[in-house]
This record gives C-alpha cells, structure tokens and sequence, in this order.
C-alpha cells in the first residue's frame, strides 16, 4: 500500500490524515485525527495529532510522503514575530513603508530595459554592508527593475556573503514581478522567516523520527502545489496562505467538483476562495498579510470573521458574531460562541453542554428573550453574515463547497433559509489536511519578452538574467528554453524526479488601443507555426510559462 499523510495545522485544530495514494474521493481517507494546536509550538499538536492516527508498522512503512499546511509564516508575519532585517536598497528608495527598522542604499540602478545605468560601487557597498550586518539577523537585497535584469542584487549578495554568514535574500529571487515596494517587502519578510522555518523545520524532523516515520516531508505554498520541507527553508513566504489553498485541494480530492466556490469555516474566520476545472483560482496582485502587501502565488480569497469560536453579543440592540474570537463556554470560557449555540440545541455536542445552556440561558435573559427566542436571532445574525460576505460576491451559478469543523450543521442551518447550492463533502471536517496530502508538486517560472531599448530588437527577461536578440522568433525561443530549464530545475534541486514541464504562451499586441491577446503554440519545448500580425498591430509583450511537476520516485 502507498500511503501519505496530511497535516493542518489549524487556528483551532491541528489535523491528519492518513490517505490511501492509490484511492481517490472520500475513499482515500484511511484514518483522521485532530488535535489541540499549540500555537506557541507547532510541532507539539503536530505530533498529538500523528500519535491520534495509531499508525500500525505496516501503514508507517507505506508510507511515501507528509505533507504540512502550516499557519507558522502567516502568524509570524501578523504578530510581527519575526527576525531583526536589513534592507539593502540599490539606488532610489521605492514609495511606502519598508518592512524593516534598518535601511540602507547603495547607488547602483537598472533601467526597465535592464541595462546597467549606474553599476555598484564596490567600496561603498562594502562599507554599507559593514554598518549593517552586526545589528541584523538576515539581509534583504532589493533594486528597482531588478526583475529585468538582476546583475546588481547578486553583486550586493555576493559582497555580503564574502563578509559574513548571515542569510540574504533577494527581490529577483522571490518575485518576478514588477512593483519594488511590494517586492522589497516580500524579500524582506521571507529574510525575516529564515530562523523561524529552520527551527520549525528541526522540530518537525525530530517529531517524525520519534514517530519512526521515514518519509520525505512536504510543505503546501499558497497556490496549493507542495515542495520539499528543506527547499522551504528558503523561500518560507512561500507557505503563506497555506492553509486556505489545501481546503480547496482537498476540497476537490473529496468530492471530484471541477468549478465550486469553497467556504472554509474554522474556528476564527471563514476563508472563500474559488476552484475552476478542478485548479485554485490564484490572485494577481499576491497577497496582504499583517498589512503588508507581498507578491506571491497565493489563492486569490475572500476572508471575513466567522468561525465556531466567534464572538456572540448584542451591541445597541443588533446581534453581532465576530471578529473577535474567544473560548466558547462548553470549553470553559465566559463568552458565547457559534459552538455554544450548537451544543444548546444539541445539534452539535462535544463538550460540557451544560454549561451552553447556562449561558445562552443567562444571556437571553440579559436581553429580555426567552433562549428559543435568543437562539433564532443568532442564526439570523449568522445567516446575514454568510449572505452579505459570500452569496452577493460570488458567481451565484457555482456550488458552495462548505468545509472545515463547524462547516455542515451551519451551513444545513443557513441552507434551509438561503436556498443556494451546497455541497458537504465526506470527511468535511479535515478537508485542509486531506488537501495538504493530495496536493501534487509544481514549479511555475514565467519569462517575458519586450522589444529593445529605442525600440530596436527584443530583450527575454528571465528569473536570472536578461538575453538580447534582433529576431523575435529567436527570442521567444530562448524564452521558451530558459523558462523550461528553470523550471525544471526547482523540481530537480529538490531532489526529486522530474516527471513533465508543460508549457504556454501568449502574446500582446495593441490595435487601434485595443489589447489583442494572441497564445502561441509551442510543441516539444520548440516554437510552431509563428505568425507574426500585420504592420498595424504594435507589439507590446509575450509571456512563456512553464509548469514542472515531480515525482518522489520514478513512475
């Protein structure tokens, strides 16, 4: 049998999964188990969860892979919990706040054809980096347009890692995008997430090997792909928004829906995020964690406070649930909660009910409500939230896929009033850690193709240099090569089979300032049947992208 496992690690819970690799749909659920996170440590309710499983030897032995989804990059980021930064700017400095207290610049610039205007002083730059590098944990290196052309980051990287071992990161190096501000931040937070991953990263080797699993570890990124643990090490914003991008893959591994819009309730928020032809929608513009704005792959999602520990109260005579959220009463707290409510009517029963019913009773009476009374005003008030935060943002013609612990009795519950189209998958309640263990490995690596400086020629700019040519077709070639060889290259680095690279592409033209999106046709990593438009159509761009996909073993 070939076995992986899915973990979660939750606001709430932390969840696993064993799942059956040659199974699919709800059938590939072998066992689950849920455990307290430990927010404090991960890795405790990482392995309370693992040990939840009862693994036998010949299940441990199956085995082929663990898979995490882990909330660690995202809270560190909000809770501003992460190392001291140095940021080193080549030349100007982008508009907005920087993510860091210590910033520097060196002269230096890029224009947006990448052509060197201003090269690195060396000594100047040497001297910056020796103000900074005694008062940081890591360094960031970031420069305007680096993307087109990332000669003067790696000077300014090469430079630090001649004086020191502090960890530096560059902006060409995470996003390929343009936006300094944005990219900058990026670098600088996914520096500031080194130490944190690596000590995250021991912790969790040390909990399998106590748990005598041998398989090779995984983490999910953002856009729901997976990759190795220790390739993490490097890229943790990577893993930001982690956790919404399994409950959609799980989501479609439950249930086999190829286009849904997925609502996962946890215990603080409700994340909304949509899956068309079995693939999650991603955002263009990257994602806000802890108000900063990063350029990453990340699922392009809608998030709102309802969760089953949400606060319940009454503020100038309307009920309220959330954001904030609090341990419900069943479990000891004093406030009330989505949960509490459950465990009144008995839809819902876990913990001390008793003590639900007191303090709906207690907080009904407050209101001058008997409980029948207090309890349909909060199903209301719950009912609204869903509707105005879900049903009026989204393509009314898609299913609702509802996931997560508290999904299917509040769902069935809204359902009976809003009348919209629900779907519950099977294992509902872990369907992130499902998700973490049937999320496939991918590399996506996009190369661009802009004509030349003074309009002469055309320049290919990639995530590691820039390529000059006077032949179009010879530059969309060399796009074609290089963004397949890169690619492929993040699979193999990780020590992994490379199993497919598949590639596309589209160019750009304006006419009579219209857009006119034209996709090329690309064929055994070669060039087909090019057709270059007429005299009135200006080029603007071509993009090429390749998706490589890896095995953990030849197939």
């Amino acid at each position: 049998m070939k076995y992986a496992i899915g973990i979660d690690t939750g606001g709430t819970y932390t969840d696993a999964v064993l799942l059956d690799m040659e199974k699919t749909s709800a059938d590939s659920v072998r066992k689950k188990a849920k455990a307290i996170t430990t927010h404090h440590q991960l890795e405790i309710g990482v392995g309370n969860s693992i040990k939840g499983l009862d693994l036998t030897d010949a299940e441990k032995a199956g085995i082929e892979k663990v898979v995490l989804s882990t909330t660690l990059a995202t809270n560190a980021i909000v809770e501003k919990n992460i190392s001291n930064v140095g940021v080193i700017l080549i030349g100007t400095r982008p508009a907005g706040e920087i993510a860091a207290a210590q910033i520097k610049n060196v002269k230096g610039q890029i224009n947006i054809k990448g052509r060197i205007v201003c090269d690195i002083h060396e000594e100047e730059a040497l001297g910056v980096i020796k103000d900074l590098i005694h008062d940081v944990d890591a360094i960031a290196v970031s420069g305007a347009a680096s993307i087109r052309n990332p000669v003067l980051e790696k000077k300014v990287k090469a430079l630090v890692q001649e004086l020191c071992q502090l960890p530096v990161v560059c902006g060409h190096e995470i996003v390929s995008e343009l936006g300094y501000l944005e990219r900058t931040n990026t670098a600088a937070l996914n520096a500031g997430l080194l130490s944190i991953i690596a000590r995250f990263i021991e912790a969790i080797n040390h909990v399998l090997e106590a748990n005598d699993i041998k398989a090779p570890v995984f983490v999910v990124k953002g856009d729901g792909s997976i990759s190795r643990l220790e390739a993490i090490r490097e890229t943790p914003i990577d893993t930001v928004l982690s956790g919404p991008a399994s409950s959609m893959i799980g989501s479609i591994n439950l249930t086999g829906i190829e286009d849904a819009v997925i609502a996962d309730m946890g215990g603080t928020t409700t994340d909304t995020g949509i899956v068309r032809q079995k693939r999650v929608e991603l955002s263009p513009d990257g994602a806000t964690v802890g108000g900063w704005k990063i350029r990453v792959k990340s699922a392009k999602l809608r998030t709102f406070g309802l969760g089953g520990d949400s606060h319940i109260r009454n503020e100038n005579g309307e009920f309220r649930i959330g954001p904030r959220r609090v341990l419900p009463a069943c479990r000891g707290g004093e406030c009330l909660t989505p949960t509490d409510i459950l465990h009144y009517t008995g839809e819902f029963r876990q913990w001390d009910s008793e003590k639900a019913e007191k303090t709906v009773m207690a907080f009904a009476a407050e209101q001058g409500l008997s409980p029948a009374a207090y309890v349909e005003e909060v199903k209301k008030a719950l009912r609204e939230k869903i509707r105005t935060n879900i049903l009026e943002h989204v393509d009314q013609s898609l299913p609702i896929c509802a996931i997560g612990a508290p999904a299917e009795t509040w769902y069935k519950i809204v359902n009976q009033t809003l009348g919209f189209d629900l779907v519950i998958p099977a294992h509902y309640e872990v369907a992130n850690a499902v998700g973490a263990a049937a999320a496939g490995i991918q590399e996506m690596v996009e190369t661009i193709i802009r004509v030349g400086e003074d309009g002469h020629g055309y320049l290919v700019h990639t995530k590691e240099g820039r390529f000059s040519f006077h032949n179009r077709i010879e530059a969309i070639q060399k796009a074609i090569e290089e963004t397949q060889r890169i690619a492929a290259n993040g699979i193999i680095r990780q020590n992994l089979v490379l199993s497919e690279v598949e590639l596309e592409g589209q160019e750009v033209y304006n006419y009579k300032n219209q857009l006119v999106y034209q996709p090329l046709l690309i064929e055994n990593n070669q060039l087909k049947h090019y057709e270059e438009k007429n005299a009135a159509h200006t080029y603007i761009e071509a993009r090429i992208r390749a998706y490589a996909s890896g095995n953990i073993f030849e197939s």
